[in-house]
């Protein structure tokens, strides 16, 4: 016959509070301690409502303004990794289109050119 294992909760005796132990106020039955740092309820003219305390503020520590300078030269070239990458194949792109454009004689050459150079204008404005 298999012998069953009594589970922890079936062998431990419960806690129960001893008699010789102090109780004190806001552990007896009915009676409710104050919290910490809270009044009594004030009457009259008193118990107009007060403002809530100022919360104090925090200086931002020194290391993170220390460390913002090198964390934002790394997000720039991050930056300039990408646009090293990705603007030659723009450019590709581009030039692949007008190609076709012009093959396709769906514009002249000289109309392309004419086009590069106002966009030029433009930027230097």
């Amino acid at each position: 016959m298999a012998v069953k294992k009594k589970s922890i909760r079936q062998t431990s005796p419960k806690r129960t509070l001893s008699s010789n132990k102090k109780r004190t106020p806001s552990s007896k039955k009915g009676t409710l301690a104050p919290k910490k740092g809270s009044a009594a309820p004030k009457k009259g003219a008193a118990a107009r409502k007060q403002k809530p305390a100022a919360r104090k503020t925090t200086q931002p520590k020194r290391a993170r303004a220390s460390r913002a300078p090198r964390v934002t030269a790394q997000t720039i070239e991050a930056l300039n990794e990408r646009l090293d990458i990705m603007l030659p194949e723009v450019m590709f792109r581009i030039a692949a289109i007008e190609h076709l454009l012009v093959k396709n004689q769906l514009c002249l050459y000289d109309e392309l050119i004419n086009a590069r150079q106002f966009i030029q204008e433009q930027e230097r404005t």
